[in-house]
């Protein structure tokens, strides 16, 4: 039983060192490898097919950023198509003062640098002192009007609801209407 025991022992004891020395080895090989990969210079940039996809997407990004939009209409404003007085008519819709060619002062707004929103030709546009509608010039603006200038004469613009009849976006959302 001794000698069994003797040679088990024997054997586990060569395995023991014959792993170590295997181990050791690998090692070994896998330092010299990382000292090759220290030592080796990388040179970066000479992919040709690489640096022109990059100079092509620098490129393209340059042309995106610098790409400035400039629209003079409004795309949305469904006026311009739907312009017919019958077809409004037969909506139930009647001609309001804006689309006769009347500016509506419908709201003012107060603070560091003052905004009206004039409602002018069926559209509604946000002003402040120094713009210009329609050849008008934004002298000031309070609380309750709007002062407008023209050559040498004056216009003053106070607050106004809106007519009765007028149709709006939130009268047809309150009516159950869609929005389109």
């Amino acid at each position: 039983m001794t000698q069994r025991v003797n040679v088990l022992w024997g054997i586990l004891s060569s395995l023991l060192i014959f792993s170590m020395i295997w181990i050791g080895w690998r090692n070994y090989k896998i330092s010299e490898r990382i000292e090759v990969m220290k030592n080796k210079s990388i040179v970066l940039g000479t992919d040709e097919q690489l640096e022109e996809t990059v100079n092509t997407l620098e490129k393209d990004l340059n042309e995106r950023m610098a790409y400035e939009t400039n629209v003079t209409t409004d795309p949305l404003d469904l006026t311009r198509t739907l312009q017919s007085r019958a077809f409004l008519a037969s909506l139930g819709l009647r001609e309001t003062l804006e689309q006769r060619g009347r500016m509506r002062l419908s709201c003012t707004v107060l603070g560091d640098n003052p905004t009206g929103i004039v409602k002018f030709m069926g559209r509604s546009h946000i002003l402040r002192v120094g713009d210009e509608l329609s050849g008008f010039r934004v002298a000031s603006i309070n609380a309750r009007e709007m002062v407008l200038m023209k050559g040498g004469s004056r216009l003053v613009l106070v607050n106004e609801s809106a007519p009765e009849g007028e149709f709006s976006e939130r009268q047809n959302s309150l009516q159950g209407g869609s929005n389109f």
